[in-house]
């Protein structure tokens, strides 16, 4: 049997080919053996599994007996078997005028839903990752209602859709998203079928409380800020708005608990942001000031809200007065948005404030943006002299791997490439001497040949596999184009095939270098 791309592709979803072509390309398919109509491979993951792949030779059979039929033949067969089978006659319609001849209910799409969740689970209900339900049919069916202008019926179906999958998340395997992602994108389209819609306030209300509920009931609770976003995208008027306020009322904590109650603290502040957010909206400024003067020292969000407002309302004194006092209230990290915020207004009152907030928002949130910007506006003397090295003090460097890139990425973009080595070589990583191979190798030849053999021998030990080996092939490639060490090269090889001699696979991988 010879599966062309386009069979595969028609045996899986686009998200499944696009893993399952990646994985191929990085070696992780082994054991391929054919049986027949049958193909069966091994897949190293983070745990070795086996796939199967059929090809059904009666769709073939299907494909040359259409081929032989007249347009006549095959109109009097299908309306034959439309006048017989109502359900395919239901589904004709939909999908020929984006109508239906009898609607389904809320539940009736989940349980058609449901039923393709249950082909693919084992005996206990579970889905294993990289088995993923495809939902092409139900979102092709919601396709038709939009196309035909029947928005709310496709908002029935994509409801349908994000319940069925929020209400199956504990018995899959979302290692990669792929539920989550199609979730995100059902509440996506059932917003933008409301909107299309385009509903009174009093048939909206509907549909406000809905999402308000699922919101409420945060379950699960990963999803609460979908909820969160499709209320602000479909509350669009005053009324809207004042009905969502309303709601919320009866939820407001009285005060935010003690930070240490974790899960308390986030519900409350949630909360509490969601009716800032309304009263902003609303242009309910006494309310919103009252209460955001009672937590904007608590929350580096209260904070933010308090000064956007602030300068919405045009008090540039207290917005800064408000602003700097923020940044001695919260921990660095925190204070992103806010010294971003006050960029605006430093970089025309206060050159030296914002050359040091500048500083500040590099080291904590590595913009090349801000480095380029704060290089533009100093003195080469005092780059060079003062905030280089002001910079490189004070990144992290053993306890974060992040950091120390950074450091070495700011020596090359200096041209300091003997300390940028210097960098490299510390971290005694392979994976950093090929990040840096290119910028390095050629100037520093020795020193990176020697890296990479004292990296590659324990290395090689660690483990056993094709895509192991296909490693070591790869950083031997790499260390084969360094030049001048010709005979070190061939003696390290010649090392790694006696010691591995009993691994036939890694011998094998070795013809290519």
């Amino acid at each position: 049997m010879i599966l062309s791309m386009e069979d595969i592709k028609a045996l899986c979803t686009e998200t499944s080919f696009v893993r399952g072509l990646e994985y191929f390309q990085m070696g992780n398919v082994t054991d391929l053996e054919q049986f027949g109509n049958k193909i069966t491979a091994t897949v190293e993951g983070t745990r070795d599994y086996t796939v199967t792949i059929r090809k059904d030779k009666k769709e073939k059979k299907i494909k040359k007996i259409l081929n032989n039929l007249s347009f006549d033949e095959l109109k009097d067969f299908l309306i034959s078997e439309l006048e017989n089978n109502p359900p395919l006659r239901n589904h004709f319609t939909i999908y020929f005028s984006g109508k239906s001849s009898k609607e389904k209910s809320l539940n009736g799409y989940k349980k058609e839903i449901n039923r393709s969740y249950r082909e693919i689970s084992d005996l206990d209900g579970y889905i294993e990752y990289g088995t993923e339900v495809n939902f092409s049919y139900i979102r092709d069916l919601a396709y038709r209602y939009t196309d035909a202008g029947n928005f709310l019926e496709a908002a029935t179906v994509y409801q349908a859709l994000s319940e069925v999958i929020a209400e199956n998340m504990e018995e899959v395997d979302d290692s990669d998203g792929y539920y989550r992602n199609e979730f995100c994108l059902a509440i996506e389209y059932f917003v933008n079928c409301i909107n299309e819609a385009k509903l009174s306030h009093i048939e909206k209300k509907k549909y406000i409380n809905y999402f308000f509920g699922k919101y409420i009931e945060n379950d699960p609770d990963y999803f609460r800020e979908n909820y969160d976003s499709a209320l602000s995208e479909i509350c669009l008027s005053k009324d809207d708005l004042e009905y969502w306020k309303k709601l919320l009322k009866p939820h407001l904590p009285k005060n935010l608990p003690d930070s240490e109650q974790w899960s308390e603290y986030y519900q409350a502040k949630e909360l509490l942001l969601t009716q800032l957010y309304l009263l902003d909206s609303l242009n309910h400024e006494e309310e919103f000031y009252e209460l955001v003067k009672k937590y904007y020292r608590q929350e580096e969000e209260f904070c933010l809200s308090y000064i956007e407002r602030l300068e919405k309302d045009n008090k540039c004194k207290e917005t800064i007065k408000i602003a700097e006092e923020g940044l001695g209230l919260f921990p660095e990290h925190m204070l992103i948005e806010i010294r971003r915020f006050l960029n605006r207004f430093y970089k025309k009152q206060s050159p030296e404030k914002y050359k040091q907030n500048l500083i500040k928002l590099f080291i904590q949130n590595r913009d090349w943006n801000d480095y380029e910007r704060l290089k533009e506006i100093s003195s080469k003397k005092e780059w060079k002299e003062k905030i280089l090295s002001l910079i490189i003090n004070n990144l992290p460097k053993d306890r974060d791997i992040f950091g120390s890139d950074t450091i070495i990425d700011i020596y090359l973009k200096e041209e300091m490439f003997e300390e940028a080595l210097e960098q490299v070589l510390a971290k005694k990583s392979l994976f950093t001497l090929d990040t840096y191979y290119k910028d390095l190798s050629v100037r520093f030849p020795e020193g990176y040949f020697k890296a990479y053999r004292e990296l590659l021998i324990p290395f090689a030990n660690i483990r056993m596999g094709r895509s192991h080996y296909r490693n070591i092939v790869d950083y031997l490639s790499r260390m084969k184009r360094i030049k001048g060490f010709e005979d070190d090269f061939n003696q390290l090889v010649n090392l790694l095939k006696t010691k591995y001699a009993k691994r036939p696979a890694f011998l094998d991988e070795m013809k290519y270098i």
